[in-house]
């Protein structure tokens, strides 16, 4: 199916919308449940992975990358249209979703949360956080975006170094343990965002040459686009208490300062002593200081050596290592190959 041709049957009832939608109507009475359930093939419905809440075996609480992703190759992003009329029910995942109305309204419960969305809204939910959404009508219509986890840093590096709100939402969820557990953009009728996701989306069903490339940069112009369009009417949790703003302050710091920076230096910016802020970064990362600085000062090696042609030794100063050979064995023990290595290893998986 070409471009134009999915557009216009965009709102085409699939085959798995067809099984909920009776599911649904038949769950409005005890004798029309009774039915559907005994008619059920448990063979084709466990393999078509589809949720039946009377039936315990079907409905995981959690669902792990291999869920959805095949961990044989390095595709670390599906899209998929949501299932009108799948049932509600509370789980979570190890990876990064984003949940857009292309079309109608939805009820969207995070944390406990009752979000109610609509048109044109955007919700980002992060790893390990409990949601389920309600969207039972057949003119609603809702795109699924799954990132996993461990590439973000890969796929989006140069975005992820921008400070921006978004930026920081995926960041302190990758670093920090209870970050916020949603965030939303509010994009209403936004044309080029409506087209972005079913591009994307066609993208992901034909897998034709360059497909992954084509979703990733489709992907990142929307990050660009929401933060510079949106960011002054986004959405999130309001902090739970004052432990929550000073882990954010203290994390973004270290994201922002991770070259130089020094315990020391760190307490004295937010008048702590050099234990409290030692702990602070403990609860909030279950990570050390010298831990975190590591993996900041890491990563960003690696978006260096990937985006950049700069020797290993100017990357090793500009990340703030004195000498070469230390930054060498600090990233060998961090991702187990040496700076050359990794930078062959993975060139292909540079977008320009």
């Amino acid at each position: 199916m070409d471009f134009e041709s999915m557009k216009m049957h965009i709102y085409d009832m699939q085959e798995d919308e067809q099984f909920y939608k009776k599911y649904y109507f038949a769950r409005q009475q005890q004798y029309s449940l009774e039915l559907f359930l005994s008619q059920l093939n448990m063979k084709d419905v466990l393999k078509r992975n589809l949720i039946v809440l009377e039936k315990p075996e079907t409905m995981p609480e959690f669902f792990d990358d291999s869920f959805f992703f095949d961990m044989s190759n390095e595709e670390s992003i599906a899209i998929q249209r949501h299932n009108r009329y799948s049932p509600s029910f509370i789980h979570k995942h190890t990876f990064f979703e984003l949940i857009y109305v292309y079309d109608g309204k939805c009820t969207h419960e995070v944390s406990g949360k009752r979000l109610e969305m609509h048109t044109g809204d955007l919700c980002v939910i992060p790893p390990e956080i409990n949601h389920t959404i309600e969207c039972f009508n057949d003119d609603t219509l809702i795109f699924n975006v799954l990132i996993r986890k461990d590439t973000l840093h890969t796929i989006f590096r140069n975005f992820l170094s921008t400070n921006n709100a978004l930026a920081s939402f995926f960041l302190n969820n990758i670093y920090a343990k209870n970050a916020n557990d949603f965030i939303i953009f509010h994009t209403g009728y936004d044309k080029v965002i409506k087209e972005a996701f079913l591009r994307m989306l066609w993208e992901y069903q034909n897998k034709e040459r360059y497909y992954f490339q084509a979703i990733s940069s489709t992907l990142m112009l929307c990050f660009y686009l929401l933060i510079r369009d949106y960011e002054d009417s986004i959405q999130v949790p309001e902090f739970a208490h004052r432990l929550d703003v000073q882990r954010y302050a203290v994390i973004k710091y270290i994201q922002d300062n991770y070259k130089n920076v020094t315990l020391n230096v760190l307490a004295d910016k937010f008048h702590y002593t050099p234990e409290y802020a030692s702990k602070i970064i403990k609860k909030a990362t279950n990570m050390t200081y010298s831990e975190i600085i590591l993996r900041v000062r890491i990563e960003k090696a690696q978006e260096l050596l990937l985006n950049t042609n700069l020797s290993v030794s100017t990357i090793a100063e500009e990340i703030g290592y004195e000498t070469t050979e230390h930054f060498i064995r600090q990233f060998k023990k961090y991702t187990k190959t040496t700076p050359a290595a990794y930078r062959k290893e993975h060139a292909d998986l540079v977008l320009h």
